[in-house]
C-alpha cells in the first residue's frame, strides 16, 4: 500500500513542479519513490534487487541511508550523469528520478518512525510532535493521503493540457501572450477553441460563445462558429477571451501553384482528397473574369476573399466558399492549403 502512496505523490509533485505529464517523467519519478525502500527485501524494489537490498537490511537500519538526503543526491548525480552526459536527455528527465525519491523520503517523515533525513547523523526526522497524530502505514489517514495525490495528478493532467498553472491563470486572466503562446503549443495537434464574451463590431449585440480559432494573425486571433469567420478586434470585440485545448486534431498546411488554368476541378479534388476537413485558401491568383467574381461572405464577417482588378486575394478563404467564387475561372498563382482535421462539432 505504502508503495502505491509514495509512487503516487512522487508523480503528482514531479507533474506539477515541472508542468509536464510525458510518460518517461512519470514513470522516472514512480521509480525513484520506490528506491528508499531498497533497504528492505521484502518491499518491490527490494526484491527485484534482491543482493542490494539484502546487504542493506543486513547493514543499516529500516528508513536510514535509503531515506536520506545523502541518497538523494547520489541518486542525482548518477541520474544527471547518465541522463544528459550520456544520452543526452533533458533536465526533466534527469531530475525526475532524484526528485521523486526526495519527496518519497519526505512523505515518509509524516508517520509514526520518521527517517533518518540527515544521514549518517542518528537523528530521526519525523512531523507532528504528538505519535498518535502521524500516519500509520495501510491506515486510514494513508488512504486520505493517497486519494488527495491521486486527485493533485488528475488536477495537473488537465492544468499541463492547458499550458501549466501559470499560463491557466494568465488565460483566466486574458493575457495575450499567454493565450497565443498556447495556441502555438497545441493547434498542430488539438482543436483550440476561443471562449469569448464580447459584442459584435458591426451593431454591437452582445456574444458569449465558444469559436474554434482557426490562425492566430498577429496577436489577435482569425476564428469561427461554424456559419462564419471573423478576426477578434475587428468583427468581433471580446470583453473576455479565453483558450481552451479541444478533441485531438491534425494541421497540414500544402501548397498549390496554377498557370493559367481552371480552378474548380483543382478546388474539387482536394475537397475529394479531404472530405472531413476545414478547408483554408491563402494566397493570390490572376483571375480570367474579374468581373463576374462577387465574395459571398456576411457583412459582419472578416473579408475572407477581395477583388482587385484582376487578383484574387484569399486569407484563410473557406474551400466551400471558393468553389461557388470561382466557378468558371481560370487562375494563375500560388495558394496555402490550411487543413484541419476533423471537422468539430459546433
Amino acid at each position: 500500500m505504502m508503495s502505491l502512496t509514495h509512487a503516487a505523490i512522487a508523480t503528482a509533485v514531479v507533474s506539477f513542479s515541472f508542468a509536464d505529464f510525458s510518460p518517461n517523467i512519470l514513470i522516472l519519478a514512480a521509480i525513484g519513490s520506490q528506491l528508499p525502500d531498497l533497504d528492505l527485501s521484502n518491499s518491490y524494489v527490494g526484491q527485484i534487487c534482491f543482493p542490494v537490498s539484502h546487504y542493506l537490511e543486513d547493514h543499516f537500519p529500516h528508513r536510514s541511508i535509503t531515506h536520506s538526503l545523502l541518497a538523494t543526491a547520489a541518486t542525482a548525480i548518477a541520474s544527471i550523469a547518465l541522463a544528459q552526459g550520456w544520452l543526452h536527455l533533458g533536465w526533466k528527465v534527469a531530475l525526475a528520478l532524484p526528485v521523486g525519491h526526495l519527496f518519497s523520503c519526505y512523505a515518509d517523515m509524516f508517520t509514526k518512525k520518521g527517517v533518518q533525513w540527515f544521514y549518517p547523523l542518528p537523528a530521526w526526522c519525523v512531523h507532528g510532535s504528538n505519535p498518535n497524530r502521524r500516519l500509520r502505514t495501510g491506515g486510514l489517514g494513508e488512504y486520505w493521503v493517497l486519494a488527495g495525490a491521486i486527485a493533485l495528478l488528475v488536477s495537473n493532467y488537465y492544468l499541463v493540457q492547458s499550458g501549466g498553472l501559470v499560463q491557466t491563470a494568465s488565460q483566466q486572466l486574458g493575457i495575450k501572450s499567454s493565450l497565443l503562446k498556447m495556441y502555438d503549443q497545441n493547434a498542430n495537434r488539438h482543436h483550440i477553441w476561443a471562449n469569448i464574451q464580447g459584442a459584435k463590431a458591426s451593431d454591437r449585440s452582445l456574444i458569449n460563445g465558444r469559436y474554434l480559432i482557426l490562425a492566430a494573425d498577429g496577436d489577435e486571433f482569425i476564428v469561427t462558429d461554424g456559419q462564419g469567420i471573423y478576426k477578434t478586434w475587428e468583427q468581433i470585440i471580446p470583453r473576455r477571451l479565453t483558450t481552451s485545448v479541444g478533441e485531438i486534431a491534425t494541421t497540414v498546411v500544402q501548397k498549390i501553384t496554377m498557370n493559367h488554368e481552371p480552378v474548380t476541378p483543382i478546388f474539387q479534388q482536394i475537397a475529394a482528397a479531404h472530405p472531413n476537413a476545414v478547408i483554408l485558401l491563402s494566397g493570390e491568383l490572376e483571375i480570367t473574369f474579374a468581373d463576374e467574381m462577387v465574395p459571398t461572405q456576411g457583412v459582419d464577417q472578416f473579408p475572407t476573399l477581395t477583388v482587385s482588378g484582376k487578383t484574387a486575394t484569399l486569407t484563410y478563404h473557406p474551400l466551400a466558399l471558393a468553389l461557388s467564387d470561382f466557378e468558371h475561372q481560370y487562375a494563375s498563382g500560388s495558394l496555402s492549403v490550411k487543413m484541419i482535421t476533423p471537422i468539430p462539432e459546433f
